[in-house]
């Protein structure tokens, strides 16, 4: 009996010895793959933290490509249907910025100007054409390229530019002594969106508000570029739906449906979140983002429609 209870005794020493050094071995792997995990986890949050650390500091560069003034040109003092002269602005930072104001020689019996706030790529020389056409439908047209575009000095960020339109605005006001309601805020792209903030910290009346080839906000914009972090990173957005939603003046938004940088979907919301009752789409069919939409005849017919729309004045609620 002693010898069978010995036998049975060696024969669970020897099991359980066996089966806890295979557990050791497991446990042992499974200890170093946790670590390996958890090693490879830490190095992805590492590189996600200095990812977004550097969009964070290298935001502008993502967002602005400004265009040098070609060397050695001299504005021309004339375009086919406007006189041209050059404006130097002076920001409440301390900064230079280039100004172009472009006088219609067109005969209207309504003296309207345009503020316009260009793209985020080239500068001012880039939208001559699109000056021109303006002009051609009765417009005065005053441009200003932001800091750090052409020969604006200083580097771009969305607050300065947003500070730069202010201050074009500012010297229509003061150096032209133009009224908030004659002048027509136009935004192009990214312009859109300085075009509603100088609508917006205005808090003023103006002749109408025209978004072309517009996003609904930056953030939204910087979402789609940048996924899951994008929105958050903004040092400052342009929250362009949230003014919009607000606005009770003349609105005219003019976008492709073949836009491939901005989705024409942007456009359509911000109309449909106008409450404005004198609000006009005006929709491109196959034109480009950096197409010369200008070009189209139909383009020229709209600017003519809302040069005629102005001699009707609305109230703004």
């Amino acid at each position: 009996m002693f010898q069978t209870d010995r036998y049975v005794v060696t024969i669970c020493d020897q099991f359980k010895n066996r089966w806890s050094k295979k557990l050791a071995i497991v446990l042992s792997k499974t200890d170093k793959m946790s670590g390996m995990k958890a090693k490879r986890f830490l190095n992805i949050l590492v590189i996600l933290a200095v990812f977004t650390g550097l969009m964070v500091v290298l935001q502008d560069r993502l967002i602005f490509f400004p265009g040098a003034w070609p060397a050695g040109f001299t504005l021309p003092e004339k375009l086919e249907n406007c006189t041209l002269t050059q404006v130097t602005l002076q920001t409440p930072d301390g900064l230079k910025l280039d100004a172009l104001l472009a006088q219609s020689t067109t005969p209207a019996t309504l003296h309207k100007t345009v503020l316009f706030s260009h793209g985020n790529a080239g500068n001012l020389l880039h939208r001559a054409g699109k000056i021109d056409k303006m002009c051609k439908a009765g417009f005065d047209v005053f441009i200003y390229d932001y800091r750090g575009y052409g020969r604006s000095e200083g580097s771009p960020t969305v607050a300065g530019a947003i500070s730069d339109g202010k201050t074009a605005l500012q010297w229509l006001l003061d150096a032209k002594k133009i009224n908030r309601e004659d002048i027509v805020l136009y935004g192009e792209s990214l312009g859109t969106g300085v075009a509603a903030e100088i609508y917006r910290e205005s808090k003023a009346q103006f002749a109408a508000l025209v978004h072309e080839s517009g996003f609904a906000s930056l953030s939204v914009m910087a979402g789609r570029r940048i996924p899951l972090i994008g929105s958050f990173i903004l040092k400052r957005d342009l929250p362009t739906s949230e003014t919009i939603k607000n606005y009770h003046g003349r609105l005219l938004v003019i976008h492709s449906r073949k836009d491939e940088v901005i989705p024409y979907s942007d456009s359509e919301m911000l109309y449909n979140i106008c409450p404005s009752k004198n609000k006009t789409l005006y929709t491109i069919e196959t034109a480009g983002h950096n197409s010369p939409v200008w070009d189209d005849p139909a383009w020229l017919k709209r600017w003519q429609q809302l040069m005629q729309d102005l001699q009707h004045p609305i109230s703004s609620e």
